[in-house]
This record gives structure tokens, C-alpha cells and sequence, in this order.
């Protein structure tokens, strides 16, 4: 039984192992520096800070990569046993960010203080273990008679309020990304805006010149794009289905608004000013807005319960 248990989390360690692998390969590329963030690693463990990517190198890494997946995916199965977590993907993401994280930056201690300025940023680092976290206990939940949520779609279908944010969040996102792409065809050149953000998410480029619209960066952006905008659109529903027990929760949820707006916009301006320059801030305003009255729409339409508490005559007497 037990031989059984840490087998499975060793396969989960190694599914969510080679998810991130790839994952960073694709980040990598969005970078213009293939195979970055390996011989970076590679460069910690070794204590040398310049390392060029070769075929050595990323073999030997590759090992090392897997092997600690693998451990990570066997303690994942002992501290399920161990505590009586469950095996659903709001655990795996949390182990994921928080434990497989923790390994990261822990293999970063011994690194030459040059070297671990050139790590890969922690917004990258946070999703993809998350992710790999997401990926190794879902296998586990699939091997295992744990009776609950199996596949992505059960989930969504037995839990109302992340279904509800994912949709208003995707929802969210695709307005931005047509209006934005609407405003490069007329003013710039088509998909100017998330090859732009992606040269400063990605590479902090301190002038325009480096930004290139090809495939690799615009997909990377888009991708980091949708899964903010999940994000952000799973607490906002969470906010809505708790203002149905106490209306005025309604401000919070426009406060968070308008502080993402600044959060959104500082951030970018901390990252390259020359970026608000290039795409006004008028513009990452309205895209914004048109983005939250959709949500907003979609959650009032989702949440018809609420509808009727903020409508209620009695609500705005109080």
C-alpha cells in the first residue's frame, strides 16, 4: 500500500517535473535565450555564474531536474498520507507554489550573488511550479479511489464560483487583448502591445528598440495575460457570491478594481517607463474598463441572487 502511494507521487512528481520543463522552454524562447533558465540552474548548483547552455550541461541538469521532482512528488504522497489532505488541484497549487518554491530559491543560496540577479522572475517561477504542483496531485487523485473531483471538467461543474470566475476571467481577457489588438492595427501595427509587454516582462528592455512581434513572445505574454486575468476573475467571483450575504461588499470589489488599475500601471511603469509612451495609459485604462463592465455583466447574469439584494429597497434603506 504504501509502496503504491509514493509510486504514484513519484509519476505525479515527474508529470508536474516535465510540465514545467516545458513551460520554461517556451519562456525561454519567449526571451530569445533557448535553454536560459537550465544552464542557469545548472550555473547554481556549480557555483559558476556564466554557463553556456550545451548539450552536456542540459543533460546533466535534466537529471538533477527530474530526480528532484520526483522527490518533491514522493513527499507530496507522504505528506497527503500523513496529514489527510485531499488530492485536488487548489492543494496541488498550493504545494506547488509554496513548497516546490521554497526548493527553488532554497537552491539558490549557495549561488554567486551576479547569478541569482539574472534568475528567472518570480512571477514565472510562482505559476509554473503552481502548475506543476496542479498537474502532479491531479495524477495522484486520478490513481487513487478518492471519491470528489476527477477531471477538470467535474471540478468546474462542482464548484460554481471558480467555474464563474474563470469564464468572467477569460471574458476579461479577450476583450483586452481585441481591443488592444484593435488599437496596434489603427495606430501601430498589429499585436505591438503584448510583444511590447512581454519585451519588459520578459527581458526589462529599457527603450523600444527591443521589441520584437514575433510568435514566441506575444504567445508567452498571452498566456501570463489569460492566467492573471483567471485569477483576478475567481476572487472577484468569490467577492460577489459573499456580497450576496452582505451587499455592501459591492465597494470592495470596486476598490480592488481600481487598485489593480494602479497596481497594473505602476507595475509597468516600474518595469519600463517608456512603455506607457508607447500605449498611453488612456488606452490600458479603457481596455481595462471594458474588460470589468463584461465581467461584471457576466457575474450579475451568474449571481441573479444578488441582483435582487442590490435592487432591494430595504438593502439602500439600511
Amino acid at each position: 500500500m504504501l509502496t503504491r502511494r509514493v509510486r504514484h507521487g513519484l509519476v505525479g512528481g515527474l508529470l508536474g517535473g516535465f510540465v514545467l520543463a516545458v513551460l520554461f522552454y517556451f519562456y525561454d524562447l519567449g526571451q530569445g535565450m533557448p535553454l536560459r533558465t537550465p544552464a542557469f540552474l545548472w550555473g547554481a548548483i556549480v557555483s559558476r555564474a556564466e554557463v553556456e547552455p550545451g548539450a552536456g550541461i542540459i543533460a546533466g541538469f535534466t537529471v538533477i531536474h527530474f530526480a528532484a521532482w520526483g522527490g518533491l512528488g514522493m513527499l507530496a504522497a507522504a505528506l497527503v498520507r500523513w496529514a489527510g489532505l485531499p488530492r485536488n488541484v487548489l492543494i496541488g497549487a498550493l504545494y506547488g507554489l509554496f513548497v516546490c518554491s521554497l526548493v527553488f530559491y532554497a537552491g539558490l543560496i549557495r549561488a554567486p550573488s551576479s547569478l541569482v540577479l539574472s534568475a528567472p522572475g518570480w512571477p514565472a517561477v510562482f505559476f509554473g511550479n503552481a502548475l506543476a504542483g496542479v498537474v502532479m496531485f491531479t495524477h495522484m487523485h486520478w490513481v487513487s479511489s478518492e471519491p470528489g473531483v476527477v477531471g477538470v471538467v467535474n471540478f468546474l461543474r462542482t464548484h460554481e464560483v471558480t467555474r464563474h470566475g474563470i469564464y468572467a476571467g477569460l471574458l476579461g481577457a479577450l476583450v483586452v487583448a481585441v481591443w488592444f489588438l484593435i488599437i496596434d492595427t489603427i495606430l501601430r501595427e498589429p499585436f505591438y502591445t503584448p510583444a511590447a509587454l512581454a519585451t519588459v516582462l520578459f527581458r526589462g528592455a529599457p527603450t523600444a528598440t527591443g521589441v520584437e512581434i514575433a510568435a514566441a513572445p506575444i504567445l508567452g505574454y498571452s498566456l501570463a495575460h489569460f492566467a492573471f486575468f483567471v485569477l483576478f476573475g475567481v476572487i472577484v467571483s468569490g467577492l460577489a457570491r459573499q456580497a450576496t450575504r452582505f451587499p455592501p461588499l459591492v465597494l470592495g470589489i470596486l476598490i480592488l478594481f481600481v487598485v489593480f488599475e494602479v497596481f497594473f500601471i505602476a507595475m509597468v511603469a516600474m518595469l519600463g517607463g517608456w512603455i506607457l509612451q508607447e500605449l498611453a495609459w488612456w488606452s490600458i485604462l479603457v481596455g481595462n474598463v471594458f474588460a470589468a463592465l463584461v465581467m461584471v455583466a457576466y457575474l450579475w447574469r451568474a449571481h441573479p441572487e444578488l441582483a435582487k439584494r442590490l435592487t432591494s429597497e430595504r438593502i439602500w434603506a439600511d
